[in-house]
């Protein structure tokens, strides 16, 4: 494997202020669409497992929110 494609400090900066600024959207919107699919599976441990893991994503959105928040990294 070749160093060509490996990330420099340089591009790591924008990629974490991104994932500070827009993870925890981006987690609550894939909880969203587990519910949706949870919601049309017929079955009920894949449904309630669907509806643990949206759960933990919403949890998860909430710490990257208030990590963001702390930092003070701007929307």
């Amino acid at each position: 494997m070749s160093d060509e494609h490996a990330p420099t400090l340089r591009q790591l900066g924008p990629d974490r202020d991104w994932w500070l600024r827009d993870g925890g959207d981006h987690y609550r919107e894939l909880a969203e669409w587990m519910r949706e699919v949870a919601a049309r599976c017929r079955l009920p441990n894949p449904q309630r497992e669907l509806l643990d893991l949206a759960r933990r994503y919403e949890h998860r959105a909430d710490r990257l929110q208030r990590r963001a928040r702390r930092l003070g990294v701007k929307p």
